[in-house]
């Protein structure tokens, strides 16, 4: 039974690696088309267009990962059924459950690995992109500099302004610092405030205190109007995006936020999909082994279409769950989990009632 089990097993990481290939092509190919129009008005060279798709291919990779896991266990087992190879199992005294328990273990396998690529690769990758297609493909120039944890970029008067953090939802700047100089580079002025807030299309700082080299002379106040930072909008395009940015990074982010006293629970979301969507590989196999042999499906056809709803699903109540932790809702931490731990529970529960 062992050469049984290695052929089943071979069967299934052939169909996923298949499957996986040609999701991600899929994906690739709509990623072309969606910015088809970015590439035909600033008709770039053929290889930053390929450079920049190729580097797209681990988030993508990572993204079609849980639809491979379902589709291949669903395909291996659903043909083994219809050529009765299942029949051959159980006629020699095997359990079809412990036998195909194997495929468990893998899903984990599958599940630790795009754990790892979404912690190391993916991000890397994303944010290698990302400055591929505004920089050298839209050809921005780039306005935000990131040195010793904080934001660097030249004002509209020619001063030097160092900020802390951006809080995109509430167009808002936290702990703010404004060099200016004269023309001999001499620091003649130096303003220090708590936070800016963009309103009426104008920074207004709050907290303000300014040290005036010139006259050697220090004042405060408690709100200022300054012309010299750039638009809300330069930062929202040049800020790293929570996809651009690891587990560790994103946690990170969001606490200094949340000690400024901003609670950004879309962040937070996002932050526990990190750990929960690498998990749906295992989760779809479980399900998908329970399914195919309490059903007892035959046939690679009705297999196939049968995962297509069933991930169909999964993605109706994977967003409707993050719309509600988004919205507050729900407990934004157990958004992510919801899909995860409802199918595990009724896989568990369909793979326990599998008939022998």
């Amino acid at each position: 039974m062992k050469i049984l089990s290695k052929y089943f097993l071979k069967e299934f990481l052939k169909f996923f690696f298949i499957i996986l290939l040609v999701l991600t092509a899929i994906l690739l190919v709509a990623e072309f088309f969606d910015k088809v129009n970015e590439f035909y008005s600033q008709k770039p060279p053929a290889y930053l267009v390929i450079e920049y798709l190729l580097l797209q291919c681990p988030k993508f990779l990572l993204f079609a990962s849980p639809a491979a896991s379902l589709l291949s266990i669903l395909l291996t087992i659903g043909i083994a059924m219809k050529w009765k190879e299942t029949v051959v199992i159980q006629a020699s005294g095997l359990s079809l459950k412990k036998f195909f328990s194997s495929f468990i273990v893998t899903g984990i396998i599958i599940s630790i690995f795009a754990l790892l690529i979404g912690e190391t690769i993916v991000p890397a990758a994303t944010r290698k992109a990302s400055w591929i297609r505004n920089h050298r493909i839209l050809q921005k120039q780039s306005r935000i500099t990131y040195q010793e944890g904080a934001l660097w970029l030249k004002g509209r008067d020619g001063s030097l302004i160092r900020i802390r953090d951006f809080v995109g939802d509430e167009n808002t700047i936290l702990k703010i610092s404004i060099f200016n100089f004269d023309n001999a580079f001499e620091l003649i002025r130096r303003t220090e405030a708590e936070s800016a807030r963009w309103i009426n299309n104008r920074w207004e700082l709050d907290n303000v205190t300014v040290f005036d080299f010139s006259v050697n002379k220090t004042s405060t106040h408690k709100s200022i109007v300054s012309q010299a930072i750039e638009e809300p909008r330069i930062f929202k395009e040049e800020m790293r995006k929570p996809e651009e940015m690891n587990f560790f990074e994103l946690y990170a982010y969001y606490k200094r936020l949340e000690k400024a006293g901003f609670k950004n629970l879309k962040y937070v979301v996002d932050l526990y999909g990190k750990l929960a969507y690498p998990m749906v590989n295992f989760v779809m196999v479980l399900f998908g082994i329970a399914l195919v042999l309490n059903s007892r499906l035959g046939g690679g056809l009705k297999a196939a279409g049968l995962g297509i709803v069933v991930s169909i699903c999964y993605w109706l109540i994977y967003s409707i769950s993050a719309s509600l932790g988004n919205t507050g809702v729900i407990p934004p931490w157990l958004a992510p989990w919801i899909g995860p731990v409802l199918f595990s529970t009724g896989g568990g529960y369909m793979y326990l009632r599998i008939r022998e």
